[in-house]
């Protein structure tokens, strides 16, 4: 399966009345995050997610949420934030 495909059967998802458990979206989840991460260029730079089509109510919904799980605070990622791509 290419990648293009991937992300097809994630976007059917969305229109789909398949019920998805939280381990499959987890699952989704984890594997988006390591292709962005292994395989971005530029990860910080302006370019990066200039295709992002969420809204900021969803990017910060799953920031928060990423954060929870990983149990770092505002604090921890502000620090991140500050000297990321340096």
């Amino acid at each position: 399966m290419s990648a293009s495909d991937a992300v097809e059967a994630a976007r059917a998802l969305l229109s789909d009345e398949t019920t998805v458990s939280q381990a499959e979206l987890s699952a989704l989840l984890s594997t988006a995050i390591k292709l962005y991460t292994s395989l971005s260029r530029a990860p910080y730079g302006d370019e990066a997610l200039a295709g992002l089509t969420v809204t900021p109510t969803e990017a910060c919904t799953v920031a928060s949420a990423l954060l929870h799980s990983q149990s770092l605070t505002p604090f921890e990622f502000s620090v991140w934030f500050a000297t990321a791509g340096r």
